[in-house]
């Protein structure tokens, strides 16, 4: 792991420190893969489901994508510009990293995203292996795309609620705004 600390200038300055992986931290990401599997099955008696570990979709995005740091502390933010995931410090965007572990994902947002674009890391075959998705789409441009019947974005946030939508549904299996195959694929056990 890297460890970096990072001035990033947009509408001011924000300080950042960021992590970057490589394969040598393959076996502590497996590692908590394992143990979020082995939560997710004990939770089975108890019919609950674990929602796959942010820690592991960002971090794969951070080791995978070429000049790609997880923020892990804002040490100087911008009010409303600190949400987000990770930063690509040779493009200067931001991204947004939401995950799955199955198949039929039911994504959550928070109320105020703020990206460049966003990856999505499909962990739904359980044994370590993963694609990472590259969906085209900024903060802003999201809050007008419809995400139910009658509703954007945009008004499930002005009515106080999180909005949340099928990644696949919406973005992947339409191949809208990504090309519907994975930008990467990555397996924790090699």
């Amino acid at each position: 792991m890297i460890e970096e600390k990072i001035d990033i200038e947009r509408d001011g300055l924000m300080k950042v420190l960021g992590h970057r992986y490589d394969d040598s931290d393959n076996p502590k990401l497996l590692k908590l893969f394992n143990s979020w599997i082995d939560y997710q099955n004990a939770g089975k008696f108890f019919h609950q489901r674990t929602n796959i570990p942010e820690g592991l979709t960002e971090s794969v995005v951070a080791k995978d994508l070429p000049n790609v740091y997880r923020k892990i502390k804002v040490t100087k933010g911008l009010k409303g510009k600190s949400k987000f995931d990770c930063y690509k410090t040779d493009t200067k965007q931001f991204i947004e990293v939401k995950g799955c572990s199955i198949l039929n994902d039911l994504t959550s947002w928070s109320p105020k995203p703020f990206f460049d674009f966003f990856c999505f890391v499909d962990f739904s075959t359980l044994d370590g292996k993963y694609k990472i998705f590259q969906i085209n789409i900024n903060s802003e441009e999201l809050k007008n795309e419809k995400v139910s019947a009658s509703e954007t974005f945009q008004d499930q946030i002005d009515k106080k609620r999180r909005p949340r939508f099928s990644v696949y549904e919406k973005f992947i299996n339409k191949s809208y705004r990504c090309t519907g195959e994975p930008i990467l694929e990555g397996d924790l056990k090699k």
